[in-house]
């Protein structure tokens, strides 16, 4: 939720500025460079973070400090002045993100671990990609399918809050989602939509952060 925003477009003008205190020379030119591509189906989010993190990750983590600090919504650590994290240099990735979770006997979020589905006789797979909030209006339409398969209770509490013409959905209601030929739909543009990513991986992007537009998100995850 901080990082969608900062790398949109309307943001590259401060990313120059701040970037230019932190590096110089190359480094410099390089990260201009990857600042200035714009994110789109062959240039993911992911990716341009990625680029980002390979030429310099304690710039990175100051630029982002910098930006949480003067934007218009602020963060809450971006009030903090200083804290050991900003100098990290570790590039932890979900994986590794999941195995020091294991490690240290917490265990990973039940919500993110996969479950299979089966449709015209292909197996998928469905977990929460972003939120653990049941309400999340963020997720993706087979995410509410997993939560109305996995969790009925927490979706009918969900469909409770949908009542005088409001929806969790611009385009359908939680009621017309659960429908079976529905959820079959859904169920198959998913899979294809995740057999089309692992084709080419470096066009599409299986991960809700790439698929939403660019603007702003629900900050509840962030806090």
């Amino acid at each position: 939720d901080v990082i969608r925003p900062m790398l949109a477009q309307a943001s590259i003008p401060f990313l120059h500025e701040a970037y230019a205190q932190q590096l110089d020379g190359e480094a410099l030119n390089r990260v201009k460079d990857i600042l200035d591509r714009p994110i789109g189906k062959f240039y993911a989010q992911a990716k341009k973070l990625s680029d980002l993190l390979n030429v310099s990750a304690i710039a990175f983590n100051y630029v982002t400090q910098a930006w949480m600090q003067t934007h218009e919504r602020p963060y809450p650590i971006g009030q903090l002045s200083e804290y050991s994290l900003l100098n990290n240099q570790d590039r932890l990735v979900r994986n590794d993100i999941f195995r020091l979770l294991e490690e240290s006997g917490v265990g990973i979020p039940e919500y993110y671990q996969e479950r299979a589905y089966e449709v015209n006789g292909k197996v998928g797979k469905y977990a929460r990609s972003r939120s653990g909030c049941f309400f999340c209006f963020y997720q993706q339409k087979i995410e509410w399918v997993w939560l109305y398969e996995q969790h009925p209770e927490l979706f009918k509490i969900a469909m409770q809050y949908e009542k005088d013409g409001y929806s969790w959905s611009d385009d359908e209601t939680l009621k017309e989602l659960i429908k079976p030929d529905r959820i079959q739909k859904i169920k198959e543009d998913a899979l294809r939509a995740y057999e089309k990513a692992q084709q080419n991986k470096t066009e599409s992007s299986p991960y809700l952060v790439d698929i939403l537009e660019e603007g702003g998100g629900c900050a509840a995850c962030f806090i």
